[in-house]
C-alpha cells in the first residue's frame, strides 16, 4: 500500500470517530423531544375526556332539575309565590337583572334543592342540581284577540330554571323552560 493513502485512510478514521457520536446524540434528542409531546398531548386529550363526561353530568342533573321544577308548577294546589324564596318567585322588575342571573345558586334557602340524584347510577350520584321557578306576568298568547268584547285566556306563565353541577364542581349547565299552565 502507498504510503500517501495510508496517511489519508487514517486521517479519514480521525475526523468520523466524533461524528457518530454527534449523531447518535441528535437522534436521542429528537426521540425524548417526541416522546415528551406525544404524553403532553395523552395528558391533555385525557383532561378533555374528563372534562367532558364532567359537562354531561353536570346537563344530565340539570335536566333532572328543570323536570322537577316543572311537575311542582304543574301540580294542582300551586304552593304560595309571594315570599320570594325557598326557589318560587314572583316575577322580577322589567329594569333589574334577571331572577336567575341575581340568585344566590349555593343558598338552600334561594333556591329548591333537587335531591333525586343520590339514587342515580355511577358518577350521576355526586352531581348536585338545584332549580327555581317563576311566575311570569301575564302576557297575551300569539294569535289571541284583545278586542274588549272577547273573553281573555286567563293562563299562568312559568319560567323553570335549572342549574346541573358535575362531579369535579368545575361544570355548570343551567337550562331553562318556559310554558304556561
Amino acid at each position: 500500500m502507498n504510503p500517501d493513502t495510508a496517511i489519508r485512510l487514517h486521517h479519514r478514521a480521525v475526523r468520523q470517530r466524533g461524528a457518530a457520536m454527534v449523531i447518535a446524540l441528535i437522534m436521542l434528542l429528537v426521540l425524548t423531544l417526541l416522546a415528551t409531546a406525544s404524553a403532553r398531548m395523552t395528558i391533555l386529550e385525557e383532561r378533555m375526556t374528563g372534562n367532558t363526561q364532567d359537562r354531561g353530568v353536570a346537563f344530565q342533573a340539570a335536566e333532572a332539575a328543570l323536570r322537577a321544577g316543572e311537575d311542582l308548577a304543574q301540580m294542582p294546589a300551586l304552593p304560595d309565590f309571594a315570599v320570594n324564596a325557598g326557589g318560587l318567585y314572583q316575577p322580577a322588575e322589567p329594569d333589574q337583572i334577571p331572577l336567575w342571573l341575581a340568585v344566590n345558586w349555593a343558598s338552600p334557602a334561594a333556591v329548591s334543592l333537587y335531591d333525586g340524584m343520590a339514587t342515580a347510577p355511577g358518577s350521576l350520584s355526586r352531581a348536585t342540581a338545584s332549580f327555581l321557578v317563576e311566575e311570569l306576568p301575564w302576557v297575551a298568547t300569539p294569535g289571541e284577540s284583545l278586542a274588549a268584547d272577547t273573553s281573555v285566556d286567563e293562563g299562568i306563565y312559568f319560567r323553570v330554571t335549572a342549574r346541573g353541577l358535575g362531579v369535579s364542581g368545575n361544570a355548570t349547565v343551567t337550562l331553562q323552560s318556559t310554558f304556561k299552565r
